[in-house]
């Protein structure tokens, strides 16, 4: 174990204590490892201190000074989701260190600052919360080629599960099976809805149901970051979340084939049909609609919601136009490039983190829902086309990942 560094002036010290206030504040908006490493990095620097950072999505270390007398710094964090509000604060908070504006101890006050904040009230909370899974399931519908019917049952389910996932964790021991719970309610209501439709001589697809009602529980940006992760050489955090990616997938189908035999049992056997499809016009005015409930649910400031608008509209269209050129998997990798490209151009001109509009444009492009789909598959007993699903998402988790690597390797490096 190496020897205690000397004792630190106090410049050091609050330097250093900044710095893991900061990393330990960023993981907890939901940074992915490499983009933390690469920012606790620019910043021990551009402040005068030798440290290193090593990231996983529940261990956060960070040694400070030269290896031969390296002072560690070891913090047991949880996983989180992002929260983009927070990291526009801690954007703004590293900007004021690195000018000068701010002494390091006064950047770490500001961090405390930040955890005691008012947060909404509960009954307002609650309430914001099911209308956004509500908004988020609707819109979303479309987009995995629902009609009017699945749009409307669509919206009902995802209520739903709004109001489970507040309640959950005040009737239970939190235990992590919420993602298994919330697809067996899903799908069972997704069956009973099928089974409404077809007695009066309505067509209602139980799957597309189903899957805009949990569509705020699919990792597609948790594999793609897993994907992105893994390329950039951060292998631990990339395989973490690429496990829990699985794992989440897994507990869905699992869920989704309890709750389809329950709805199975009460309603009956429902037929497969298709969803009336409607005009292509409609998926263009609902994606900005789409693209503002996902900042929202990512708790996006107001201000960067245009932006958000812009640069998920741009990847829609790049993935689309590629796709039409030269396959949906390259269509993907050209969709992940314009909103990498874009949400650089936009954090250069605004002075905001990427994220802030790559998060929510990402997710537009949603690739968990093929991983859905091939555990599913999987679970039918139909393991030829679950394979072949399989191997789609991770062609398209990749494609994305790739598109988003090359839009930041080109031009100059990125401001922190």
């Amino acid at each position: 174990m190496p020897a205690p560094s000397p004792a630190a002036t106090p410049s050091v010290r609050d330097a250093e204590a900044f710095i893991v206030a900061f990393a330990h504040a960023a993981h907890t908006a939901g940074t992915p490892a490499h983009r933390l490493e690469e920012t606790v990095g620019a910043l021990s620097a551009r402040i005068g201190l030798e440290a290193v950072t090593y990231s996983t999505p529940t261990m956060l270390m960070l040694g400070f000074g030269p290896d031969e007398r390296q002072r560690t710094v070891l913090l047991r964090v949880e996983p989180a989701d992002v929260h983009l509000k927070r990291l526009d604060d801690l954007h703004q908070i590293a900007q004021r260190v690195l000018t000068g504006a701010w002494p390091p101890d006064e950047g770490v006050r500001a961090l405390d600052r930040l955890k005691l904040e008012k947060p909404v009230s509960p009954g307002k909370r609650a309430a914001m919360l099911i209308l956004i899974w509500l908004l988020l399931s609707a819109t979303l519908a479309r987009f995995f080629g629902g009609g009017l019917l699945e749009i409307a049952a669509g919206a009902v389910i995802g209520a739903l599960i709004g109001a489970l996932s507040i309640a959950w964790p005040q009737v239970t021991t939190g235990a992590p099976v919420f993602e298994l719970l919330a697809s067996a309610v899903a799908a069972a209501v997704a069956s009973g809805a099928a089974r409404l439709a077809a007695d009066n001589g309505l067509a209602l697809s139980e799957y597309v149901t189903m899957l805009s009602g949990v569509v705020g529980l699919l990792p597609g940006f948790t594999l793609t970051v897993a994907v992105t992760e893994l390329a950039s050489r951060h292998l631990a955090s990339g395989t973490a979340r690429a496990t829990a990616a699985a794992s989440t997938l897994l507990q869905m189908a699992v869920g989704v084939a309890l709750g389809s035999k329950i709805g199975e049992a009460v309603f009956g056997v429902t037929p497969s049909v298709a969803p009336v499809a409607l005009p292509e016009w409609s998926e263009l005015a609902l994606l900005p609609v789409a693209a503002v409930v996902m900042a929202v649910y990512l708790n996006a400031r107001r201000e960067r919601l245009f932006a958000i608008v812009v640069v998920s509209i741009l990847g829609y269209f790049g993935a689309r136009w590629g796709g039409d050129a030269l396959g949906p998997e390259l269509g993907a990798a050209v969709g992940g490039f314009v909103v990498g490209l874009a949400s650089r151009a936009h954090a250069e001109l605004s002075d905001c983190p990427q994220l802030v509009t790559l998060v929510p444009a990402t997710l537009m492009l949603v690739p968990g829902s093929f991983g859905f789909h091939s555990v599913s598959l999987f679970l039918g007993s139909d393991v030829t086309s679950g394979l072949d699903a399989a191997l789609r998402m991770l062609l398209i988790a990749m494609a994305i990942s790739a598109g988003l690597l090359v839009a930041q390797a080109i031009g100059r490096p990125r401001r922190v």
